[in-house]
């Protein structure tokens, strides 16, 4: 391109102007992703075969449209939501809701022998026995769709809703947005619904 072409676009007044339209474009890009849409890929197996099914074997991972306005409002049991890890909270997880607040979960078994748990604060409980948890306000209990290799309420405890940022609402595919897949696996975490009901501290306060 000769230079006499891109002198006018060299000028100051110019300069600014793009600069300008740029760094709007950024803002207004970096509002969306932040506050209201996003698309993330799912990294990992603890969502297949839902999610990612082919993420371990073939390096092949989804990519999920979050709604991030609001997305605890209306939350469900079976939504997959993705939520900062509190025990890395400079990292997110996408995990799918088992328990809300209010209800009781008898988690499935798990070995022995892992650090982090949240069975017995520091080492993974062996659920065997019938272990209760009620589910406390404020919080839900999530879980991954391929419970051998997710690390979840099973390890954390109840996650809180304020560590929720954004709730998957379909998956892109192939230039198109498909529904998100229901669990398949039959059995694991027992749920009781129940009610959530404000501790008396908060009401008092």
């Amino acid at each position: 391109m000769p230079f006499s072409t891109l002198r006018p676009l060299l000028r100051p007044r110019n300069l600014f102007s793009s600069g300008y339209k740029i760094l709007l474009g950024c803002c207004l890009v970096v509002t969306v992703t932040d506050h209201f849409v996003d698309i993330i890929p799912v990294m990992g197996e603890s969502m297949s075969p839902s999610l990612s099914p082919f993420s371990k074997i073939a390096g092949k991972h989804d990519h999920v449209l979050l709604s991030r306005y609001n997305p605890t409002k209306d939350l469900k049991r079976g939504d997959i939501v993705t939520f900062w890890k509190p025990h890395k909270p400079e990292e997110i997880s996408i995990k799918r809701v088992i328990a809300l607040e209010g209800d009781e979960v008898w988690p499935r078994d798990r070995e022995r022998g892992t650090q982090g748990g949240y069975g017995g604060y520091g080492e993974r409980a062996n659920y065997k026995g019938g272990r209760r948890i009620k589910i406390p306000h404020g919080h839900v209990w999530v879980e991954g769709d391929y419970w051998r290799g997710s690390y979840d309420s099973n390890d954390l405890g109840p996650i809180s809703k304020g560590l929720i940022d954004g709730k998957a609402i379909g998956i892109l595919k192939w230039g198109r947005i498909e529904d998100i897949p229901h669990k398949t696996e039959k059995g694991g975490t027992k749920v009781i619904p129940g009610i959530s009901q404000l501790p008396k501290e908060w009401a008092e306060g």
